[in-house]
């Protein structure tokens, strides 16, 4: 037997370092094998030197575990999962369900970050899951709004206006990430509880989230303001939310069935369907309705285009050079143009941590910038051809200008559908942040007597009626309620508070950096003004 290498040694004892993807692993790939096994087993043997480690490498995929990865991909919860670590915060105290959440998700890092298998089981994903990730919380229900801004603001000024907004959101999400990159890198040792002595100096990762980095940047104060401005923007959408579905079911059962419901009334059995959803606090129960959403909102999608185009065969050309190049409310696109932003830039913290691989994390700004690039592209595509294909006269909600018949009222139905199951996320944070804040309050009156009124589910309750009085006064100014959103509380939560908090958590950060930081600060609170005033204005 040569003494140089491992791999010479007899079968029975060698095949005891080599790992078959049979006996070893289930999944589809064949793990590497550990280095210093290998030099051990060297060592007591007495050779020389151990033989070269296998590399990790993945088996082929069957073609009949295709159906089944696609749908492992589809039903992954980490997207559900990163929305609810949101708006959590790990310096504050956890109520009971929120603590067991928390604690959870925390234990399965910490397994799968002391595991030696790179493909231990944890909570979180991959790339592709990072990029269907952003895509949901990207392409929502909002991008019917567009082409009734294209048409009240002209092409000339709403392409830039949407490209100027989305240079700014990236510039600010960079902002945000680096922040957690500084913030993830502190080493945290662990400690035995019971011995109470050091078992690691190894990095110990620790949830983030946007608020979380705030209070480290800009401390309560900075935290509290960019909780207040989540609720808020959360709720705005939540808002239209409740002003979009009354709108397409009562045009939908018009056309369908001849009946003339009133939206008020389609909005009562809306909010009797969202009470009870809103008690719901683990919201990956919400996986399945989640992807039907998905795949109803990307049906709308396609049948919307289908109609544009078949709308514009033989003249689109024509159709082009009659569109106004410049409309005097081209101020109102700006916060609509911000809304689109809405549910990225509070899922930027938790989706870029749900990706587990270290190069996997490191590719995610890049993949991130690439993905949002693309979506706005396509946003921009949506917009004018729904403009071009409706004319002038384009409703705030594009479904709505669809032409009669059973296909156009499916799409509508199907957006209501799409909506009345994404309203729960989408509601989660305000929830989150306005319960906790008013049971406080509650608590602090009753002088720590538990009341009725500081219950969760009453709190939720009141929250969504309210909501639903909003958007019952303001049901025929869905595009003035889009544009205020955007702009009073979409611009300061994606345009301004990341670079501040960048500015204050980087200790090496440039004059230069800083000074970009300001500066886009100040754009975002400029913007907010201007919108703002001008829409209340014209209201």
């Amino acid at each position: 037997m040569d003494d140089d290498v491992l791999g010479d040694l007899p079968s029975s004892i060698s095949n005891a370092f080599n790992y078959s993807p049979a006996e070893t692993h289930v999944k589809t790939y064949t793990a590497g094998e550990d280095g210093s096994r290998l030099a051990l087993a060297a060592k007591e043997f007495g050779l020389l030197r151990q033989r070269a480690p296998r590399k990790q490498v993945r088996a082929k995929t069957k073609p009949t575990d295709i159906p089944k990865n696609v749908m492992n991909i589809l039903l992954d919860p980490s997207f559900l999962d990163a929305r609810m670590r949101a708006v959590w915060t790990t310096h504050g105290l956890l109520e009971d369900e929120e603590d067991a959440l928390y604690h959870e998700i925390q234990a399965s890092w910490d397994q799968l970050q002391q595991a030696q298998d790179p493909h231990a089981q944890g909570i979180g994903g991959n790339l592709t899951s990072a990029v269907l990730g952003i895509i949901k919380g990207m392409v929502g229900p909002a991008i019917l709004y567009l082409p009734h801004g294209f048409a009240t603001t002209g092409y000339v000024l709403a392409i830039p206006i949407l490209l100027g907004a989305t240079v700014l959101y990236l510039y600010s999400s960079s902002c945000l990430l680096d922040s957690w990159k500084l913030e993830s890198d502190e080493t945290n040792t662990l400690v035995d509880p019971e011995k109470s002595s050091f078992i690691s100096a190894t990095k110990r990762r620790t949830i983030l989230s946007y608020p979380e980095l705030a209070y480290r940047a800009l401390g309560t104060t900075g935290e509290s303001m960019v909780k207040t401005g989540i609720a808020l923007m959360q709720s705005g959408v939540c808002l239209t939310y409740l002003i979009f579905v009354p709108q397409n079911l009562h045009t939908s059962a018009l056309q369908l069935f001849g009946w003339n419901i009133k939206p008020e009334l389609w909005l009562i059995v809306m909010v009797m369907i969202q009470i009870p959803l809103s008690w719901i606090r683990d919201i990956r129960k919400f996986t399945l309705t989640n992807l039907l959403a998905n795949v109803l909102i990307l049906y709308g999608l396609i049948t919307c285009l289908s109609f544009a185009f078949a709308n514009m065969v033989g003249d689109f050309w024509d159709r082009f050079v009659h569109l106004d190049p410049y409309r005097s409310s081209w101020f109102m696109f700006i916060g609509t143009a911000v809304l689109l932003f809405e549910g990225s830039i509070t899922l930027l913290v938790p989706l870029q941590e749900a990706v587990q691989k270290p190069e996997d994390r490191a590719k995610f700004p890049v993949v991130y910038k690439r993905v949002i690039l693309a979506i706005i592209c396509f946003f921009c595509v949506f917009g004018i051809v729904g403009w071009m294909a409706f004319g002038d006269n384009v409703r705030t909600v594009l479904t709505t200008s669809l032409p009669t018949g059973n296909l156009a009222t499916s799409v509508q139905f199907a957006y209501s559908i799409a909506v009345i199951f994404t309203f729960p996320l989408q509601n989660f944070p305000c929830l989150e942040i306005a319960c906790r804040s008013i049971s406080k309050q509650v608590h602090s009156c009753n002088h720590g007597r538990r009341t009725i009124w500081g219950k969760r589910n009453v709190i939720c309750s009141f929250l969504v009626v309210l909501l639903a009085t909003v958007a019952a006064a303001t049901m025929d100014s869905l595009d003035k309620v889009v544009s205020l959103m955007g702009s009073l509380l979409g611009c300061p939560i994606a345009f301004v508070f990341p670079p501040l908090i960048h500015s204050q958590l980087d200790p090496n950060i440039s004059k230069k950096r800083k000074m970009t930081n300001y500066i886009v600060a100040g754009i975002g609170i400029v913007a907010m003004i201007y919108s703002s005033i001008t829409t209340i204005m014209v209201w």
